[in-house]
């Protein structure tokens, strides 16, 4: 199988339109939450892909800062037909309330017919708000 990855990014928002062009809206690599154990707000995992011809099995998973998968039951996974060999393939996933139980990097994984092709860094801080207990009084 000859696989080429020629863009993947995490995103606020992505789509593909009907004549195949690509949009996609505040590309990110780290991301800040108000508190952890919490899940993330709605984002996207784009790739695009330049694939041999052929059917193809598509999952998407998610790893933990210390190695374990999050997702398992609930793994975005469907079918993939390429008709034209090397053309551009768009994949858009959308994850939404993905619970994420501490900081760290997490990774955002690809796997095309069970084998990891391509993952993607996501790095999770909290910025929880601060303790207003310790700032002084005038």
């Amino acid at each position: 199988m000859n696989t080429s990855v020629k863009m993947a990014v995490l995103c606020d928002y992505a789509l593909t339109s009907q004549d195949g062009k690509l949009s996609v809206l505040g590309i990110f690599s780290q991301m800040n939450m108000a508190q952890i154990p919490g899940v993330t707000p709605p984002f996207f995992a784009v790739a695009v892909l330049s694939l041999d011809q052929g059917g193809y099995s598509v999952r998407f998973g998610v790893v933990d800062p210390v190695g374990q998968q999050i997702l398992t039951d609930e793994a975005p996974e469907f079918d993939m037909d390429v008709e034209t060999p090397g053309a551009d393939t768009n994949l858009v996933i959308q994850f939404n309330n993905l619970p994420l139980a501490r900081p760290g990097i997490y990774q955002i994984q690809l796997f095309l017919d069970g084998r990891l092709t391509h993952s993607l860094p996501l790095n999770v801080q909290s910025v929880g708000t601060p303790d207003l207990s310790l700032t002084r009084p005038n």
